[in-house]
């Protein structure tokens, strides 16, 4: 999984899966079937544990305005971090996304998963009176979902923590926005 996250599906050769494996190509293709077979389990492997992630996030007991300011605080900690190789689904989104439709399929799956995950949590906070209610709990679980993959890609080229924080400030408004 690491090898794909690190280089991507196309810079990942056979030979580099042996190497990192420590196995034979033949053994290789007779566990995982081919290469493409071998990144689709590793990608669902990444998969898991970041819906984890998002899971353990979202079930903290607390109001939903500070849990989310955590979570973005924590994710852009993480971008910063020296050995952070970012999201392999944000990764796996703009190197085969728009060109393979397996690939596609699953990383729709699995952001359909996590705005579900969030969305309930958004739906508690509006019936508690404490976010906007101008969008449904699923368009504010898209738009905050689409934040968190935003900041996974501005770190890659603006690692400057003053200016992460301050988009996710800006992302985190959405809950109090009126409907236009």
């Amino acid at each position: 999984m690491t090898l794909f996250w690190e280089n991507g599906y196309e810079a990942t050769s056979v030979r580099d899966l042996t190497a990192r494996t420590g196995i034979s190509t033949s053994s290789l293709y007779a566990t995982f079937g081919d290469k493409y077979e071998l990144y689709g389990a590793a990608l669902d492997q990444y998969r898991a544990i970041e819906r984890e992630q998002f899971a353990a996030f979202l079930s903290v007991e607390q109001p939903i305005r500070p849990l989310l300011a955590f979570m973005f605080a924590e994710l852009i900690g993480g971008l910063l971090a020296a050995d952070n190789l970012g999201s392999f689904t944000l990764n796996a989104a703009v190197e085969m996304g728009g060109r393979d439709a397996t690939i596609a399929r699953r990383l729709q799956e699995h952001f359909d998963d996590v705005c579900a995950m969030l969305a309930e949590r958004l739906a508690g906070a509006q019936a508690d009176g404490d976010i906007t209610t101008a969008r449904t709990p699923a368009e504010l679980a898209r738009y905050l979902l689409f934040g968190v993959y935003t900041l996974a890609l501005m770190a890659k080229f603006y690692p400057d923590r003053e200016q992460l924080n301050g988009t996710a400030e800006m992302i985190l408004t959405i809950l109090d926005a009126e409907a236009v």
